[in-house]
This record gives structure tokens, sequence and C-alpha cells, in this order.
């Protein structure tokens, strides 16, 4: 199987799930699971707890998805009514984090999916024509790469005149570059991966990045866009030589007014180099994938 039939068989995976259901049990508290994280045994060793270069794939950790979106518990602050307006999708492939619950649905005893028919807003989920990150090609974007429990592995690479950090995301290809102690331009140039500037509190790595285009989705289980006034707010944080945490904080005035919505969180391990794949989304085999896969799943799909 070629590398980008994978990527688009991993965006089945992911629609699969959602359709037919399956997720493990979440809403496990994120701070207990990574205080009852066994180590690797290279973490009892001496470590720099600011040196985040390496290569770090998605952990496994008890009782949550380690998807960032899925795991969060806190609620999404209510949506401006220019929001209503000018961010909503008509339908997500995905299920969204809440909404219309279905007939029977199994989800009042832990989110295992499907769950909805629509979100807070009316948006269908579980719609095999909806939107997800990376449809057709697109960008995929942060913070929508956090959404994949164990596809893709980031390589952290701090330049040698250190004023930036480069992080390269194994995941359809994408880099973004953290510029260190360094003030964001007046008038960003909007880009799908933002403009992003760092700098450290203690020992984490604070990342913040604006200049969004809003374009790009925010998570597969949301059914809104990002805005161009979307700021994504990153901490990088070593537990150990070995274990990595990124806890994240979503804001945006024309979505949520002055509203954050915090406590999004990503785990990850160290990996060895090797584990780098070559994830890259080919549109030729993209429609391939679609006749040969999606589009038989459409044809199934319970009626409108």
């Amino acid at each position: 199987m070629k590398n980008a039939t994978k990527v688009r068989y991993a965006h089945f995976l992911m629609m699969l799930v959602g359709l037919v259901g399956s997720f493990s049990l979440l809403h496990a508290q994120a701070p207990n699971a990574a205080s009852g994280m066994k180590s690797g045994a290279t973490s009892k060793q001496a470590f720099d707890p600011r040196n985040l270069s390496g290569f770090w794939a998605g952990d496994t950790i008890p009782g949550l998805q380690n998807r960032a979106s899925v795991d969060q518990k806190l609620p999404e602050p209510p949506l401006t009514d220019w929001a209503k307006q000018n961010l909503l999708y008509k339908a997500i492939s995905h299920d969204s984090l809440s909404g219309k619950e279905l007939p029977g649905s199994p989800c009042k005893n832990g989110h295992r999916g499907p769950c909805f028919s629509e979100d807070l807003y009316g948006v269908r989920v579980n719609d095999p024509d909806g939107e997800y990150p990376a449809k057709d090609c697109e960008p995929l974007s942060s913070p929508a790469m956090y959404d994949y429990p164990y596809l893709g592995v980031i390589n952290l690479v701090p330049a040698p005149e250190g004023d930036h950090i480069v992080a390269l995301y194994s995941y359809h290809r994408e880099f973004r570059t953290f510029w260190l102690n360094r003030d964001h331009p007046k008038k960003p140039d909007p880009t799908y991966e933002g403009d992003s500037t760092a700098h450290w509190e203690g020992d984490e790595l604070v990342v913040d990045t604006i200049g969004y285009n809003g374009k790009t989705m925010i998570s597969q289980d949301i059914g809104h866009s990002k805005s161009d006034a979307f700021n994504l707010v990153e901490r990088f944080r070593l537990l150990d030589r070995d274990h990595l945490v990124i806890d994240m904080t979503y804001s945006d005035p024309k979505a949520w007014g002055d509203k954050s919505w915090p406590g999004f969180k990503k785990y990850y391990k160290r990996t060895p180099p090797e584990d780098f794949d070559e994830f890259i989304c080919s549109p030729r085999e993209y429609m391939t994938y679609d006749k040969l896969v999606t589009d038989p799943l459409k044809k199934d799909a319970p009626a409108k």
C-alpha cells in the first residue's frame, strides 16, 4: 500500500469509528493519567528539562484516547451570532463532542460513539459527505493535527542559532517554525499554519500562534472552522526524558467572544527516528480510494 493511501486509509478508519462506533472509555482526568504513567528506563537518567529535541510519537494513556478534542472535559464556549452565520459547516464526517443524541445512544455511560446525529448548532455529524481535516489533501494544520492518537510523529529540531525550533510532522509532511523571543508581526500574513512565537516559562516552552487564514478545521469533532482571529497557545513540557505533554488553550474572539477554551492535552513518548514515515496525501490516490472505499460507504449510509 502506498504511503498516501495509508494516510487516506487512516482517515477512513477514523470515519468508520464515527459511523459504526467502538470508542474506548473516555473522560479520565489527564493529570491522573500522567501521574500513573510508567516512565522508560532512560527517564531515570539525568536530563535537561528544556531539551525537547528528538522524535515523539503519540503515547498510550490509560482511560484516554489521546485525541485532544475528544478527551476534552470542558464544554465549548457559546458561539457568537457572527460565528453561527459564518463558521458553521453543513456537516462533519465524524462524531461531535455533544449535541442531539442518536436513538438508543450508548454514550450516556461513556463516549463510545457514534453518539449524535447533529451538534449543538444543528450541524449534521457522522456524515460520509461531511468535512474533516485535510479533506481533498488540504493542509491539516494545528490544532487538528493533535486529534489523531497514534498517526504521525513529531520531530522537534532546535536551530543551531538558538533562535527557533522547527516542528516537523510526519503526518501530511507539514512543518511549523517556533520563533524564540520574537514578537508577532503587527499584521501577520494569514497562512494555513499561522505565525508562531515561543518563550520559556520555567521548564515549559510556551508557543503562541496567530495569523491563521481561517480555512482549516479546529478538529474533526467540532462543527465549525477557525476564524482568522483564532489563537492557539501550546505548552510543551517534559514529564521525564522520554515523555512529553502538550497542554493547549484555544481562543477566537470572532467565535467565542472573550471566552477561551482550555484543557486540551496531547501525550507523546520518545520514539526511534525510523518511525518518521512518509505520509503524503496524493490527490490521484485519494480519488482511487474514494472509488474503492468511500463511495460504497456512502451508498450504504442511512438516508438523510
